[in-house]
């Protein structure tokens, strides 16, 4: 559980880092990217979201195991299966963008360019695009419903399961402690689908653009802010090693002359 937590750790850093900097110089006034910036900004964005997606799918199985097999836990996901699962993940993830990055790569955009985002985002970009948008939007609606989906039906096969040895359980502090260790895990999970729904699949109009917008904020910088507190507030380990901390500094004020 931890060795993905800290790939999901790694992954928040550089979604953060890849948009906050340059949404702090557009609201400086200094918002202009170069076309070339712009797409590495969309691949890198891209590359992050999906990897978000297969961490929280095998985080699901990591749950999964816990609470369904749990005897068997660190023979089944063992270093090298972890390893393993990670690995796969980053490289999907960064092969993933290329063929939507080099098709847009090659289209003719329009003279007025100022996109009605705070960052590259695919939609966005598309929008102010003069070329014909029907091959990217197929590349696009195949890899999401190929990724997407399987992605979707990993984690739901996997928490149905959870739910099923959940209601069989005799006792309801058994019930309470299995279902808290899905919890935060779930709720990242129901965020990150309602921004994709809102974004992607939603129509692109004038009218939902300040949505859109929101959404993204979300996406970007609240989320990276709340999975380590839903992560780790909710962890007994992490909780008594920031009493134990906090208790450190408290002793050591104390002996202060």
């Amino acid at each position: 559980m931890y060795f993905f937590l800290c790939n999901l750790s790694i992954l928040d850093i550089c979604l953060t880092t890849l948009i906050v900097p340059k949404l702090l110089l557009t609201f400086l006034g200094l918002g202009s990217i170069s076309f070339m910036q712009c797409l590495i900004q969309m691949h890198f964005y891209i590359t992050l979201q999906c990897l978000d997606y297969f961490l929280l799918s095998v985080m699901s199985f990591d749950r999964y195991v816990a609470i369904c097999n749990p005897l068997h836990y660190n023979v089944i996901l063992n270093k090298k299966i972890c390893v393993l699962l990670a690995g796969v993940s980053w490289f999907l993830s960064i092969i993933d963008p290329i063929p939507v990055t080099y098709v847009i790569s090659r289209f003719p955009f329009c003279t007025y360019r100022e996109m009605d985002h705070f960052f590259c985002d695919l939609m966005p970009l598309l929008k102010i695009s003069c070329g014909d948008i029907s091959k990217v939007m197929t590349i696009i609606f195949s890899e999401g419903v190929i990724l997407g989906f399987v992605s979707f039906i990993l984690i739901l096969s996997s928490y149905g399961s959870i739910f099923v040895v959940i209601i069989r359980m005799k006792t309801a502090v058994a019930k309470h402690r299995a279902f808290s260790t899905c919890s935060a895990h779930l709720t990242v999970i129901m965020m990150l689908y309602l921004s994709l729904v809102c974004v992607y699949i939603i129509p692109i109009s004038d009218d939902h653009s300040n949505q859109k917008k929101a959404v993204g904020l979300l996406n970007t910088v609240l989320i990276p802010i709340v999975n380590p507190v839903l992560y780790s507030f909710r962890n007994k380990d992490v909780k008594c090693g920031i009493q134990k901390l906090l208790k450190g500094k408290v002793k050591i004020l104390q002996n202060q002359p």
